[in-house]
């Protein structure tokens, strides 16, 4: 019966304990979401419907990248260390839910002892345990360890958008690199043909030596520029080897492709719903919550702990009277632990836990502010570079005629050479200026999709997910 009675008015003192702290909900303050605009201001896409853009690489229709980025997600050393992180917290979340219930531990011995010529045999065996109840505080650390879960999870995701986002620039500016390549062996058929129209014309005595001088100038500048271009493509290409943890020579000079194009039919969601799906703003609201936890955690030290041990076993001079009447012995102790003095120590934790939650608020701001401006960028940065792309394929397009023109009338002796080497340059110029504006056409939409948080869903299965969020 007084064991009965032990029990219950522990777990009366245990009830009373628990609730003595609990950690508040996370809830965003006046101040953060007054940071965050009711709609995007930039011109581009369509701000009122919203578009799932998981592995949003696949609508690219380039296989390449979607095999370089699969592999990448998988290989990355970056990938790989966040990966570890997140196994590292999920059994953090294990350690610390095992603070909530009863630990409980096996015991045996045997022995023999000598004394005064009388020897003794001694054998146990049986079972010991032991229970901590505080306010409120390990409970709390198992909240703490849920928010790093789901901050480990988010910052799994994080890094897998920056690298999904780096290895397509990569792939991106190696396309660049073959077209630029593609675009000066192009001009430099054009600036032959007109150094052999200048060479005729000089045989012929038409012309002075300048216009050979001049054209070969042209000629071999042209020329010049090609092995830095080629240079681009294997020093992209190394980066995709980095990227994807492989040797350079596994991954090969690529096949000449043009720039991937991007569809221009992504569509974005009110900026509050947008910033949600941004992973490095899930984390820091998760070390938001972490840090509000770990300060209930810290407050419940103020209070008082009760630690409730107990045993149940069997002890005799044989292992074959184990068992019998008289070798049963059971033991059951409460102790309380009441902070009196510690030199303000405790309340000084509570205080160092109160400013990691201002400074977790604090980072939670900043990171709402970084996914907004880099949103907001990525949006005006497609507009303007569309803008662009028209009037460069308008100038291409006349800059071809112009150049024509030009080598076909100095050839009949009705133009200046100085007006054919304008006109190739200029060609030259606006041709690689178009390549460069798609290539960066394309970089913005990575931009904004790594500013979207790339797709990125949980990597906890569903059942994971719902028990960290309870």
């Amino acid at each position: 019966m007084m064991p009965r009675i032990y029990l219950l008015s522990a777990a009366c003192l245990a009830a009373l304990l628990t609730g003595c702290v609990t950690t508040p909900d996370f809830e965003m303050s006046p101040e953060q979401k007054s940071v965050i605009p009711s709609q995007w201001n930039a011109p581009a896409l369509n701000p009122h419907l919203s578009q799932d853009t998981a592995d949003w690489w696949s609508s690219w229709e380039e296989a390449e990248l979607s095999d370089l980025i699969s592999r990448a997600m998988s290989a990355n050393t970056s990938v790989k260390e966040a990966q570890a992180n997140l196994r590292y917290a999920m059994a953090g979340l294990t350690v610390s839910g095992s603070n909530l219930v009863p630990k409980v531990n096996g015991t045996g011995s045997g022995g023999r002892s000598h004394f005064k010529r009388t020897g003794a045999n001694s054998f146990s065996i049986g079972v010991n345990g032991s229970w901590t109840i505080d306010a409120g505080g390990n409970y709390a650390d198992y909240l703490a360890s849920k928010a790093d879960l789901m901050s480990a999870d988010a910052s799994l995701g994080d890094v897998q958008t920056a690298i999904a986002a780096q290895v397509a620039a990569a792939y991106v500016n190696l396309r660049l690199a073959q077209r630029q390549v593609s675009v000066a062996e192009q001009n430099l058929k054009t600036q032959k043909e007109a150094l052999d129209i200048a060479d005729w014309r000089y045989r012929s005595g038409l012309v002075d030596s300048t216009d050979v001088d001049q054209a070969r100038t042209s000629l071999e500048q042209t020329r010049a520029s090609i092995p830095s271009h080629k240079a681009n493509v294997v020093r992209n290409r190394n980066l995709l080897a980095k990227l994807t943890s492989q040797k350079p020579e596994s991954i090969g000079i690529l096949p000449v492709k043009q720039i991937p194009v991007p569809p221009n039919n992504l569509s974005l969601s009110i900026p509050a719903d947008t910033l949600r799906h941004r992973p490095d703003v899930r984390a820091a609201e998760a070390d938001v919550m972490a840090a509000m936890a770990r300060h209930t955690s810290a407050r419940s030290a103020l209070f008082p702990s009760l630690t409730i041990n107990g045993s149940l076993g069997l002890a005799g001079v044989t292992v074959g009277m184990l068992g019998d009447p008289g070798t049963h012995n059971s033991s059951i102790l409460g102790s309380i632990n009441l902070p009196i003095f510690n030199a303000g120590a405790l309340r000084a934790q509570v205080e160092q836990r109160d400013a990691q939650v201002q400074a977790a608020n604090a980072r939670y701001e900043a990171a709402l502010l970084t996914g907004i401006q880099e949103i907001e960028d990525a949006l005006n940065d497609i507009w303007a570079v569309q803008q662009r792309i028209k009037s460069l394929q308008v100038a291409v397009e006349s800059a071809k005629r112009a150049a024509t023109n030009a080598r076909q009338n100095y050839q009949a002796g009705l133009q200046d050479f100085t007006v054919v080497l304008t006109t190739q340059r200029t060609l030259l110029t606006v041709e690689e200026q178009l390549a460069q504006t798609e290539a960066n056409l394309s970089l913005s939409f990575i931009d904004l999709y790594n500013a979207l948080g790339g797709g990125w869903k949980s990597s906890l299965n569903q059942k994971e997910e719902n028990d960290v969020r309870k």
